[in-house]
């Protein structure tokens, strides 16, 4: 589920930042090139790291 997880945030990610190359300029620009990057940062994370241990 985590890589499922990771890949729906680095889609979402590639997204936010084409929509900031399309706007180029002001802060909505800014605003979707922050989230972009944040949502790529957190799918690789999700991607790379060990699974949780089983409780039992």
């Amino acid at each position: 589920m985590n890589q499922f997880r990771g890949v729906l945030l680095l889609a979402a990610g590639a997204f936010a930042l084409y929509q900031g190359w399309k706007l180029h300029t002001g802060s909505h620009a800014m605003w979707a090139y922050g989230l972009g990057v944040l949502a790529v940062a957190v799918g690789l994370w999700r991607i790379l790291r060990k699974p949780d241990q089983p409780l039992l």
